[in-house]
């Protein structure tokens, strides 16, 4: 997808360009783009300086629950890790009955290897993760590559794992391909959904000819948990001429951190706004590929209501399992209508 990635140099790298972090290491490949590890008991990020960063639970690293992906930016003054959203890791095992009673979380299941913690172990064997150059033209691209163990789900008797790519030449995405281990219980789908949008209180979902708005998709809700309707096919979703598929979710506020949430603190967004966004590649897409959203009206384990109306907080695309299928989360800037190339029948949405 040249022009797609063409996009992502342009865009991310010029307003994330940082001269440096302490808290990181950096690999000397001559850019001094690339965030490595270097210390295992040390913090677990990854990425790049100019467009996304990932990480891991652990000492000094992004905050949050156990069995998520963090996912995020460094901030542009401070080039401190800023968290955008978490990635979940819900696999779908074969069999009868309902999706949800042969489904596990990784962020709600106990531990077995952790005595009385919620949320599995994620792990890597390999800190510094492996950097490779790919032939391509007009330049070669560079990809870091990190293996993420799972701890095996107790409910479903999954064993999966996560390889987590970000390219040189798209440094605003996160490819996650799954994988399963030969032991695990048969795979119908092993989602990786983004589980915090009401951190940046994601509004509007852009598809193929509309864009949602959760405020009026669920207006007729008042209850305090989660709340779903139908999934949007695959004919519904974004598509590029190449055959991606794309889902987008923004925001509807000019400037999501001047809210402050003052009842719960830590739901305070603090960085810029951006796009959010899942692509899937041509050759992954599955017939039964869809997107899927649910919204809150409150924050999470609270009654504190989410500052201006009801917000999607877990987004994601869902298809058949194959090994190796890749999911790619995107991070940028620009506006859904200011992609370039442009996506087709895109406009301002009105907030």
């Amino acid at each position: 997808m040249t022009y797609f990635r063409r996009f992502f140099v342009t865009g991310l790298q010029l307003l994330f360009l940082l001269t440096g972090t302490q808290a990181l290491a950096v690999s000397q490949n001559g850019d001094g783009q690339w965030l490595r590890q270097k210390d295992p008991q040390g913090a677990l990020i990854w990425g790049r300086r100019d467009g996304l960063i990932f990480g891991l639970p652990s000492p000094g690293g992004i905050r949050g629950p156990r069995g998520l992906i963090r996912v995020g930016i460094l901030g542009k003054s401070s080039g401190e890790p800023e968290l955008i959203n978490f990635i979940a890791i819900e696999p779908v095992t074969k069999g009868a009955g309902s999706r949800f009673s042969r489904m596990s979380f990784s962020e709600l299941e106990m531990s077995e290897l952790d005595t009385g913690k919620r949320g599995k172990r994620l792990w890597v064997a390999n800190v510094a993760g492996d950097l490779t150059t790919l032939p391509a033209k007009p330049q070669p691209v560079e990809r870091l590559s990190v293996r993420i163990e799972v701890e095996p789900f107790t409910a479903n008797r999954a064993r999966v794992y996560v390889i987590a790519n970000v390219y040189s030449d798209r440094p605003g995405e996160l490819e996650l391909a799954v994988h399963h281990h030969d032991d695990s219980a048969p795979i119908e789908e092993l989602t990786v959904t983004a589980t915090m949008g009401n951190y940046e209180r994601l509004r509007h979902l852009w598809l193929k000819d509309r864009v949602v708005d959760s405020r009026e998709l669920f207006a007729a809700y008042t209850g305090d948990g989660f709340i779903d309707k139908e999934n949007y096919s695959r004919d519904e979703m974004l598509m590029y001429e190449d055959g991606d598929a794309l889902v987008l979710a923004t925001t509807n506020e000019d400037n999501p951190s001047v809210v402050k949430v003052t009842a719960r603190p830590s739901w305070t967004y603090r960085s810029i706004k951006l796009t959010q966004y899942w692509r899937v590649p041509a050759w992954h897409v599955q017939p039964d590929l869809r997107v899927k959203v649910n919204g809150r009206r409150v924050y999470w384990a609270s009654t504190v209501p989410i500052p201006g109306g009801l917000s999607f907080e877990n987004f994601e695309v869902r298809q058949r399992y194959v090994p190796g299928q890749a999911f790619v989360f995107g991070l940028t800037p620009k506006n859904p209508w200011e992609f370039s190339p442009g996506i087709p029948r895109l406009a301002p949405q009105p907030k």
